[in-house]
């Protein structure tokens, strides 16, 4: 199933908790609302994994990176606005990336 469609049906939950409270349903409301949380933690999860998957599928490793990248961009941003900065940029153009591996690519930049 897509990321897509389980945000979805996530939405269509938050639509039931409105209509229970204005049907003055709150136990059945609070319940579904707890459903949904749930089923939001559920699917973020699956996203993340789809992309780190993908991440790993196309760039096998930071050392593959590093090595077949151009990184000046990001080297400009690190000396420029931080070690912070460069990280937040790097995870932005790598979405699979984990912070730790995104912090190491930086660092050896």
């Amino acid at each position: 199933m897509s990321t897509r469609l389980l945000w979805m049906i996530n939405i269509g939950l938050v639509a039931v908790v409105l209509a229970l409270l204005v049907l003055d349903y709150p136990l059945a409301a609070t319940f579904a609302a707890l459903a949904s949380v749930v089923f939001s933690a559920y699917v973020s999860t699956v996203d993340r994994k789809r992309r780190r998957a993908e991440f790993v599928a196309e760039h096998t490793s930071v050392d593959h990176i590093l090595e077949t990248s151009d990184l000046s961009r990001f080297r400009e941003i690190r000396d420029g606005a931080g070690q912070i900065r460069a990280v937040r940029e790097v995870r932005r153009a790598y979405p699979g990336m984990d912070l730790a591996e995104a912090v190491k690519l930086v660092e050896n930049l």
